[in-house]
């Protein structure tokens, strides 16, 4: 059974934009290598339409960059960032 689509993700448009240029990949580079048409990555660009969590991916792949870079919420690594006032311990050392 396929899996239900999953929800658009909050993206960073300007990023997108910004590490591609950085890249040196023209945007039809681009949206070739993730399968879209160059309107479409435009839109994202632009943030005139929202993306899937998929794209994101997609597009993070082909930047070869962390899906973070590119998003605006959280994305699960696994930890959470340490917090001001965390304590964190002191590492034990062989003595």
């Amino acid at each position: 059974m396929p899996h239900p689509p999953r929800p658009p993700l909050s993206h960073n448009g300007v990023a997108i934009r910004t590490i591609r240029q950085l890249r040196k990949k023209s945007m039809k580079e681009l949206a070739e290598a993730v399968k879209i048409t160059p309107q479409s990555l435009s839109n994202a660009e632009n943030e005139t339409k929202r993306v899937s969590l998929d794209l994101l991916n997609r597009i993070a792949i082909a930047l070869e960059i962390p899906l973070a870079a590119i998003s605006r919420v959280p994305v699960a690594t696994g930890q959470r960032p340490a917090l001001q006032g965390d304590f964190v311990p002191e590492q034990e050392t062989a003595a």
